[in-house]
């Protein structure tokens, strides 16, 4: 073989130096072609600039060019088989160039039709009758189209490519077919092909298209005769009629006519049964081909071709794979990953189908991402195929559509040019299947198989999954019975990916910790997001600080909540604060059950703020036996006012008063009120407005207002307001509309709506009317009727 590779780079490395350039296209078409095409573009591009054009450069050419060959018969054998009839094309030029010219008699005219010596001088004519003696002479056989028997492709070196075999993925180094599954009806297939090898005949193998056919029938060649037998594949349309006389010339050869898809060989030029009848009487079997469809229409529709294949039993191949044969693809499966594929798809798609309308699909898909092919198109697959690596085989149409906006930069689709795309993505191709096929429940579609299988076996122009995608994958599964069975495979799914990745990626640790909190795992979501977290994610830290608050594990959970909290995590802030409250309340009853005052005075504000009275009264007490007496004196005196305990309050009033508290004034003034001694109540809380108490001043105006002096109070609650009351603007606005100053009152129920009274704009409703009305000022709803603690 490496002498043959040695011939032919001699020749085209004339070729590149002497030929013309179209040749030199040829080449470059052939290898930019091929699946080596990063090999051998390169190459040639070399020997291109060095070489081409230049006579003497032939041999060190032919160096250079042995590297191509060799890379194209280990890698492409369609490819080298192409180079090789291109050196075969420009021998014959060279060998064309360099014959002798047709010898003429010295004494032939321009026009004799003298036959000399074996040599004609032109045309011979017969013209008439010619009397006397008749000599014939033979002139070449006219040019059939046909090679000689020694140009015939020798079997163990045969592509089967080149035969109609079709072409299957490759995911790295692998042979160009996987090996051959065995079929059921190979035995019978073996026999007849033994048969016709020794005595001649047709065999025909007929089935669905993509059944198979082709392949099934080059096994049963490859195993049933030797290496050395030579083989003619003709292309369709081919003259056969001189193919007995070649053979009869053949000598010892065993040799094989191949006719993939035969009828595109039927017609009075190509097979007749007269022409089968004489390559049978030569002993040279016929291996063919044909369509189901094809053979009924020519088997019962033609008179001619019924002749020829009424004596043929074609060995019928169908397009499902039977229990036996399932059984043999299961055990070749583990020994390649296509075959593996074509196992695991078997249920949806058929084997052969599979094998061999992949690689077209994945082409087409590749090819589609360009803007000015099919962009959405190619997303939408995008999308169908890595929901199916997420674990979700079949999606609804809306949901592929939501997702193709996960993807980069891309905008979002509107349903009339999803719909378009997708009709696209759905076309039957190859009579046989879409990129995208329907799924089992209505209006759900799915990636076709072998485009999953070429994303997992990592195929180029596949990225990693989207990670907002995992998520996106179960937050579109509705919770059911089967839909628990979609997320425990998403979850597995998950696992087994992005693990792997998140020893480098936070990203992927933190999207993983997510869907192990909300679908999984909490022991492992923590440690996920842990690690996430200290990685420096700010999410995770947010995320992580909320598992260990609904666990009340608040000491762990309140540095991850501030992390959260200070990227604006609102969620981690609201926790935060909780929890830090939480942990306030434990260390300042721990502090103060040891006795310490300030601790319980902190506690008894925290308890009162939480509502439990109870016990922050009894916390204050303990904080008024610890020395802070005329701190807590008035908390004490307004929690025993909320209980009603209206003199022990008044006692705890006084004694803020006494201890400087003036907001005990105020408490006094409640105290007196609420036992009926308004004047009383009044003198305290004219004291405690004097003292410059903003709540003071609002209770007195309110007792002015009740003891008919509306001119007073006003005043009182202008002060009020001034001092940041919160009701004295209201307040005052009400007085003043029930006087039916309008004008006044809307300055001040204005000044109360700007401090986001919750009456104002009700109030100025009200308003409103009774300026329409200009009836008799009325009180408007919730006109305060008492005074405030």
């Amino acid at each position: 073989m490496e002498n043959e590779i040695e011939a032919l780079a001699d020749v085209l490395g004339r070729a590149v130096a002497t030929g013309p350039a179209d040749l030199c296209e040829l080449l470059t078409d052939a290898a930019h072609r091929s699946i080596a095409a990063p090999l051998l573009v390169p190459r040639l591009s070399r020997v291109f600039s060095r070489y081409q054009g230049k006579p003497t450069a032939g041999p060190l050419a032919s160096q250079d060019l042995l590297e191509v060959l060799r890379v194209a018969r280990r890698r492409d054998t369609t490819v080298f088989e192409e180079l090789r009839t291109i050196a075969d094309a420009f021998t014959e030029d060279e060998s064309a160039r360099v014959a002798p010219a047709a010898r003429r008699t010295p004494d032939a005219t321009a026009n004799s039709n003298a036959v000399s010596g074996g040599i004609f001088n032109e045309a011979v004519v017969q013209a008439g009758s010619i009397t006397g003696g008749l000599h014939t002479y033979y002139g070449q056989t006219p040019h059939s189209g046909l090679p000689p028997v020694t140009d015939w492709s020798q079997l163990d070196r045969t592509d089967p490519i080149t035969l109609g075999v079709h072409r299957t993925r490759r995911i790295a180094d692998e042979p160009l077919l996987p090996c051959y599954v065995a079929r059921d009806c190979d035995p019978e297939l073996d026999t007849q092909v033994r048969s016709a090898a020794r005595d001649g005949g047709l065999v025909l193998v007929t089935g669905d298209p993509l059944s198979g056919k082709t392949r099934t029938l080059w096994a049963a060649l490859f195993t049933n005769l030797s290496g050395t037998a030579r083989i003619l594949a003709p292309p369709h349309g081919t003259d056969l009629r001189a193919l007995p006389a070649m053979l009869r010339a053949r000598g010892d050869a065993e040799c094989v006519l191949w006719l993939d898809e035969l009828d595109g060989y039927l017609g009075e030029h190509g097979l007749t049964a007269a022409l089968l009848a004489e390559l049978a009487r030569l002993r040279v079997p016929v291996l063919a081909t044909m369509s189901d469809e094809a053979y009924d229409a020519h088997r019962f529709g033609s008179p001619e071709h019924a002749r020829l294949l009424s004596g043929v039993e074609p060995v019928e191949l169908g397009t499902d794979w039977s229990p036996a044969e399932t059984e043999r693809l299961a055990a070749a499966a583990p020994g390649d990953l296509r075959l593996a594929g074509a196992y695991a798809h078997r249920a949806r798609h058929s084997t052969t189908a599979y094998l061999t309308v992949g690689p077209e699909l994945f082409g087409e898909w590749r090819r589609a991402r360009r803007a000015n092919a099919h962009p959405l198109g190619h997303r939408i697959v995008l999308a169908a195929i890595d929901l199916a690596r997420c674990g979700v085989a079949e999606a609804e149409a809306d949901v592929l559509r939501r997702a193709c906006a996960l993807y980069g930069d891309a905008a979002p689709v509107s349903s009339e040019e999803f719909d378009v795309a997708r009709e696209w993505a759905s076309r039957i191709r190859h009579g046989s299947t879409g990129m995208l096929v329907p799924g089992t429940e209505a209006g759900s579609w799915r990636a076709y198989g072998s485009l999953v299988e070429d994303a997992k076996d990592g195929l180029p122009g596949f990225g990693p999954v989207p990670l907002e995608l995992w998520l996106f994958a179960l937050e579109e599964v509705s919770f059911d019975d089967a839909a628990s069975l979609v997320v425990d495979t998403v979850l597995s799914h998950a696992r087994g990916v992005l693990a792997p990745a998140a020893e480098t990626n936070s990203q992927a640790l933190l999207t993983l910790g997510r869907i192990e909190e909300e679908y999984g795992d909490e022991e492992a979501a923590e440690a996920l997001l842990r690690r996430a977290a200290d990685a420096g994610s700010t999410e995770a830290a947010g995320r992580l600080g909320s598992l260990l608050y609904d666990r009340n594990d608040f000491a762990a959970a309140i540095p991850y909540l501030e992390k959260g909290a200070e990227s604006g995590d609102t969620e981690a802030q609201c926790r935060l604060g909780i929890a830090l409250m939480q942990r306030s309340e434990h260390w300042l009853r721990t502090a103060a059950e040891s006795g310490d005052g300030l601790a319980a005075f902190w506690l008894g504000d925290l308890l009162c703020g939480n509502g439990a009275m109870e016990d922050a009264l009894r916390w204050y007490r303990k904080a008024a036996g610890a020395g802070m007496r005329g701190d807590v004196a008035t908390r004490i005196g307004e929690v025993l006012f909320g209980f009603e305990e209206y003199e022990e309050a008044e006692e705890w009033f006084r004694t803020a008063v006494a201890e400087g508290d003036s907001n005990g004034l105020n408490g006094l003034g409640r105290t007196y009120e609420a036992r009926g001694a308004h004047q009383e109540a009044a003198r305290f809380y004219e004291r405690s407005a004097a003292s410059g108490d903003a709540t003071g001043a609002y209770n007195f105006a309110i007792i002015l207002g009740d003891q008919g002096e509306p001119n007073e109070a006003r005043k009182w609650f202008v002060r009020a307001h001034e001092r940041g009351d919160y009701d004295g603007a209201f307040s005052l606005g009400l007085s003043l509309m029930r006087e039916k100053k309008y004008e006044e009152a809307e300055v001040w129920l204005r000044k109360a709506q700007e401090v986001g009274h919750h009456r104002a704009e009700r109030a100025l409703a009200d308003l409103k009317a009774a300026r329409t009305a200009d009836g008799p000022g009325s009180p408007a709803a919730g006109a305060p009727d008492n005074v405030k603690a």
